[in-house]
C-alpha cells in the first residue's frame, strides 16, 4: 500500500505527489459541510482503534476512500449517500485532476 500518489509531468514542471492523509483531510472537510450528515467523530474511549472514520488506501495509482458518517433522524439515506459520493467526486476531481479514486460510504449511526 502506497502513501502517496504521483501525478507525473504535473504542470509541466515535474511530478507532484499527494498523501493519502491528505485525501482523508479533503474528505472530511467536504462531509462536514454538509447539512444533515456527519464524520463519525473519533472515539478516545479505546487504546486501540482498528477503524478511522475516514480511511483513504492507495493501491495501484487509484485512492480507495471509505467513510464513516452519522445522518439526522428523517433524512433519506440513499440519497444523502449518494449526495455524499458526488460532492467528493466533483471535488477530487476539481483538485487533483487525473487521479482515479472509488468512494464507500458507512453509515455508522443515525441520531
Amino acid at each position: 500500500m502506497a502513501e502517496y500518489v504521483f501525478i507525473q509531468n504535473y504542470t509541466k514542471r515535474g511530478k507532484l505527489g499527494i498523501s493519502r492523509v491528505c485525501f482523508e483531510q479533503i474528505v472530511q472537510t467536504i462531509v462536514n459541510r454538509m447539512q444533515g450528515v456527519k464524520v463519525l467523530p473519533n472515539s478516545n474511549k479505546y487504546v486501540f482503534m482498528f477503524h478511522k472514520p475516514v480511511h483513504c488506501d492507495i493501491v495501484n495509482d487509484k485512492v480507495q476512500i471509505t467513510i464513516q458518517v452519522k445522518i439526522s433522524a428523517g433524512q433519506k439515506v440513499n440519497e444523502i449517500c449518494e449526495k455524499i459520493q458526488q460532492e467528493i467526486a466533483e471535488e477530487l476531481t476539481t483538485m487533483t485532476e487525473l487521479v482515479p479514486f472509488s468512494i464507500k460510504v458507512k453509515v455508522a449511526n443515525i441520531e
